[in-house]
């Protein structure tokens, strides 16, 4: 596409440069720019694309978008200043013959420009976005697997993989960024997808990964304080208000009637809503308004080893999921208002909840007939508590929890779930996630912290493999073990590098040690 096609639908504020160029592909990272790239320069929490003009140069960049805050006039000549010096624009225009266009926002100008490169592949699709601060990866799957029984041929886009409808790949962030995600639309109408399925997180909201798409659906689950630190969200005010904003970019808006903040997410929404609720005694309270959807008669139960879920709708109508907790009806009901849009039979939703399982989600690893181990997501204190309180339910022996928190990432979560784990789990032992860049004995410190405040038993063992092979070595008859925080995850990240991990792998490989001593002893 030529280079003033793309500039029709962005506004700028000055073009240096040919305006003629054909544009061959769209850039964010120098590292992918190739001949005829157009190469936008994003900010990161650690780098900035200012920084790497000329590596995009050299690689054969045929324009550059750039945060007009960065240019500066110096007596009549214009510099691009970086924090590695500066850039000449004539030079870039006249001795390497691009392009260099200034921007208000190059976040906002690479998800229209990226849009308008892959020819609007949204518009081709029917669109429905998640957003939540749990629950999304699961009600995607929910969603998904509706769909795909009914017939629509459907993508999805999330935590833990993206699939155009004919490969799968591992996801990277849960919302893509905005050339990435464009991409992948483009993929799937070219696969013949009718339907995407996304997870849409406040970070990509925030960052305008999302911008320029204009959902069909758009659904909200929940949101507890979290995500709230460097590199994220101010405070929990622009948290919630990232949330609220896809309830603007959507023309039907799917809303969990019970989250305590509902209203709030309401507030300025420009969609049509429909509501679901677990809470029958209260639900006409909030909002002065009867849920759509309503679950009754829930109960949970345990067989082979396997933990389930059961409810009834509309009065007579029972569902099955092999999904514990309440938190996971609720996300079923909301999959349930999303196929009656494309109004599937209701014996097809039901095979479909019934079946579906979501990769480290509550997840059983299924190595003892004497006690449970499950794999779960559980990162945050919200996710934390509602998993605890959910297989309180199945009276187990011990309630055991492993797990850390991530590095770099909000500190409030840290001692809130210590705390949680603390009041509902009999045993906790404390571990390694993602430090990141931080000490993981610093981090267990303020886990620890708010353990204290609690009557909770627990022991640290910051080295996860370790910490899993305890948990095995000391199970008992009757127990529950929940390893939680990486869910799906099969890396850990120390110092900016992911070293191989699975859980799923260290729960297998502690079950192997343990049936090597027995055969030693005997």
């Amino acid at each position: 596409m030529r280079l003033n096609q793309l500039l029709e639908h962005i506004s700028y504020e000055s073009v240096q440069g040919s305006h003629d160029l054909i544009i061959t592909d769209i850039c964010y990272h120098s590292g992918r720019v190739k001949r005829g790239s157009l190469f936008v320069c994003i900010k990161g929490q650690y780098t900035d694309g200012h920084d790497y003009i000329m590596d995009a140069v050299n690689a054969g960049a045929f324009a550059v978008v750039v945060d007009e805050n960065c240019m500066v006039n110096v007596r009549w000549e214009c510099f691009i200043y970086t924090e590695h010096g500066k850039v000449r624009v004539h030079e870039l225009v006249r001795n390497y013959g691009m392009a260099v266009i200034g921007v208000h926002d190059t976040r906002l100008a690479l998800a229209r420009i990226s849009a308008a490169f892959y020819d609007y592949p949204a518009k081709k699709l029917k669109m429905i976005g998640i957003t939540g601060t749990k629950g999304k990866t699961t009600t995607s799957f929910l969603i998904a697997g509706i769909l795909k029984e009914a017939g629509y041929k459907t993508g999805m886009i999330g935590t833990i993989w993206v699939d155009n409808g004919k490969d799968i790949k591992k996801a990277g962030h849960t919302t893509p960024e905005s050339s990435d995600l464009q991409k992948e639309l483009a993929q799937m109408v070219k696969n013949g997808c009718v339907c995407c399925v996304m997870e849409v997180s406040s970070q990509g909201i925030k960052m305008q990964r999302v911008a320029g798409i204009f959902f069909d659906i758009g659904i909200f689950l929940n949101i507890e304080p979290d995500h709230i630190g460097p590199g994220e969200h101010a405070s929990f005010a622009e948290y919630l208000y990232c949330k609220s904003r896809l309830l603007r970019q959507c023309a039907s808006g799917i809303v969990n009637l019970d989250d305590r903040n509902t209203e709030k997410i309401l507030f300025g929404h420009t969609c049509k809503t429909e509501t679901f609720s677990v809470q029958k005694e209260n639900h006409m309270e909030v909002l002065g308004q009867k849920a759509d959807i309503v679950a009754e008669k829930i109960t949970f139960s345990m067989k082979e080893g396997r933990l389930y879920s059961h409810f009834f709708t509309d009065g007579n109508e029972e569902f099955l999921l092999q999904m514990p907790g309440i938190f996971n009806v609720s996300n079923a009901l909301a999959a349930i208002l999303v196929a009656r849009h494309f109004k599937i039979a209701q014996n097809v939703i039901k095979d479909a909840l019934q079946r579906q399982t979501v990769p480290g989600r509550c997840e059983n690893a299924k190595i003892s007939d004497e006690f449970v181990f499950l794999i779960d997501y559980a990162h945050n204190e919200m996710s934390l508590r509602n998993l605890l309180q959910t297989l309180r339910e199945f009276k187990p022996g011990r309630l055991i929890v492993i797990f850390g928190c991530g590095g770099n990432r909000s500190k409030l979560r840290r001692g809130r779930m210590g705390e949680t784990a603390g009041m509902l789990a009999d045993f906790t032992i404390l571990t390694s996630d993602n430090p990141r860049w931080e000490d993981p004995e610093l981090i267990l410190d303020d886990i620890e912290n708010g353990m204290k405040g609690t009557e909770g038993a627990y022991i640290r063992i910051a080295d996860r493999r370790l910490a899993v092979a305890y948990a095995f070595d000391h199970a008992r008859e009757g127990d529950i073990i929940v390893l939680a925080g990486k869910g799906h995850e099969d890396y850990q990240e120390i110092c900016g590098v992911r070293y191989p991990m699975e859980d799923k792998e260290l729960i297998k490989k502690a079950a192997e040690r343990d049936r090597q001593r027995e055969r030693h002893s005997n």
